[in-house]
């Protein structure tokens, strides 16, 4: 059963928030997580968070945030809104109602939007007059996007997930009769007016009432964005655009450049599309060469911002990454004003997906000096990818070593990895330095150490015991006797209850002018 109950408007938001980002089989293998017990009862921390665990292929920590879900996450390696997410939604909406109805409720809601997305009422479906023509610039691709879609405001009729779904079913069609080169090239654009217009209604909304309901749509928007670029840059006939229509493809070329110069904090970020741009669609000996000239002339102008100035360097740098030349890439990147963690995410991403080991540790230990002040998010990711590149290593010393220099930020995943390589001496090392309770661990995991060896919880649960009494009041007692019942527990499986007598006996004359502890003693019987 979940700990909490948290405020029926805020079921309510991530109910919407479900709608909008899960998918429907995603959200069934999510319930089955949940009706098997696979989870910890949810916390909520800074009051906007909820916090769990989820036991899969390995535990994984989720959190939902309830203000701005598109902030959530997970420590599992799926992309997107994954089943460990799902099954701690159910959890948390059990006190208000069967969790199995919610489950079928949300796979009707999806489905019948999606049947709405590919029903266009029957003005779209009639063919729209447009001056729009293959012989366009992308420019004037530009511009009748933003004719079309003048006047479009973010409300609550308007959503921004809205908005995508409009743009992509007026626009994409416009083209369907163009040559597949160009028509690919024309839907790229799409895409792009589509992340700039996100970027300008995030601006505008970002002061605004309820402006976390339109962050959420934001985070939404720019991920299916990105997707969409994704399968884009994998069209064979996209990569022909460049020698069958080199005009309108230079122009891209340079638009996508232009937009790094735009960028504003907390927006789109124009670095990530560049380089997935550049890493799968525009990659060319001749063409990249070009580009690192045009980006040094952009470098040696007078009057960049230190961020923006960093940006073109990151930029720069990623050619060099693209060649397999990392150690040039850091070279270039020593003149970055700062380094930040998240600016490498998707370079620490892709060389996972290729299996280049060697060089995606390299970046993570490039990267570790940045880690103790890295957001929570950055850290959380980069901390997966070291867990994923260890794997791959003769040994996990360095690891270790990285785990226990982030102390005590990396505690979670530092105890997690402890326990799972059943290392539980320095488990219970790491509990005592950080002065960790017992009833603040997970009872699996301290049953899982007793089975192994009892002796090893003594410590944990004697200074338990001490820290207990030392507050001082009735409440402290009483937990100070619970944590006694377990200690004894221990002596007597390693069958040494005279070193138990002889404990309890110190323990009560070291403490025999605290009365209420002394009656609590008597009341659990364990004075002779």
């Amino acid at each position: 059963m979940p700990s909490i109950k948290i405020p029926k408007n805020r079921i309510e938001y991530l109910i919407r928030e479900a709608e909008s980002r899960f998918q429907p089989a995603v959200l069934a293998r999510g319930w089955d997580y949940f009706h098997q017990g696979r989870i910890t009862p949810a916390e909520l921390a800074g009051g906007t968070e909820l916090h769990a665990q989820v036991a899969g292929s390995k535990r994984y920590e989720v959190t939902l945030d309830l203000e701005q879900f598109g902030r959530s996450r997970c420590t599992c390696p799926y992309d997107g809104w994954c089943k460990h997410m799902a099954a701690v939604l159910f959890q948390v909406y059990a006190p208000h109602g069967r969790p199995e109805l919610l489950l079928v409720q949300l796979q009707r809601t999806i489905e019948s939007k999606r049947r709405s997305a590919k029903s266009p009422s029957k003005t779209e479906k009639r063919p729209y007059k447009t001056d729009l023509s293959p012989t366009d610039s992308p420019a004037e691709w530009q511009a009748f996007f933003d004719r079309k879609f003048h006047g479009y405001s973010l409300s609550h009729q308007n959503s921004i997930e809205g908005f995508y779904q409009a743009a992509v079913q007026t626009l994409d069609g416009l083209a369907s009769d163009w040559e597949p080169p160009l028509r690919e090239l024309y839907r790229l654009h799409v895409t792009l007016f589509i992340l700039r217009r996100a970027d300008r209604f995030r601006e505008a909304n970002h002061s605004a009432y309820h402006s976390y309901y339109h962050e959420a749509g934001f985070q939404s928007v720019t991920d299916s964005c990105r997707t969409r670029l994704a399968k884009l840059a994998a069209s064979p006939a996209l990569k022909k655009a460049g020698k069958a229509y080199p005009k309108p493809w230079k122009e891209t070329v340079d638009m996508v450049r232009q937009s790094l110069t735009g960028m504003a904090p907390g927006g789109i970020d124009w670095l990530d599309i560049y380089r997935l741009l550049w890493w799968d669609v525009f990659a060319d000996g001749s063409a990249q060469a070009k580009e690192r000239q045009k980006l040094a002339s952009l470098l040696a102008q007078g009057g960049l911002s230190p961020r923006k100035r960093d940006v073109l360097l990151l930029a720069s740098a990623h050619f060099a990454i693209m060649e397999g030349d990392d150690e040039q890439a850091m070279r270039e990147m020593e003149g970055l004003h700062a380094r930040h963690a998240g600016d490498f995410y998707s370079v620490l991403q892709r060389l996972s997906q290729e299996e280049r080991w060697e060089r995606l540790l390299g970046w993570l230990r490039w990267l570790l000096p940045v880690m103790p002040k890295a957001k929570q998010d950055d850290f959380n990711r980069i901390c997966a990818f070291w867990m994923e590149a260890v794997k791959h290593q003769p040994t996990d010393e360095e690891w270790i070593r990285v785990m226990l220099t982030l102390l005590p930020r990396s505690y979670y995943y530092y105890t997690d990895y402890l326990m799972k390589t059943e290392r539980f001496r320095q488990w219970v090392d790491l509990q005592l330095s950080n002065r960790v309770l017992p009833v603040n661990l997970y009872s699996a995991d301290l049953k899982v150490v007793e089975a192994h060896d009892p002796a090893l919880l003594l410590p944990l649960y004697t200074q338990a015991v001490e820290r207990s009494i030392q507050e001082k009041n009735r409440a402290s007692y009483t937990t100070a006797v619970r944590q006694l019942r377990k200690l004894h527990a221990c002596y007597k499986k390693l069958k040494r209850l005279d070193r138990w007598e002889e404990y309890i006996h110190r323990l009560a004359d070291k403490y025999s002018r605290l009365r209420a502890f002394q009656e609590e003693l008597e009341k659990g019987k364990w004075l002779s």
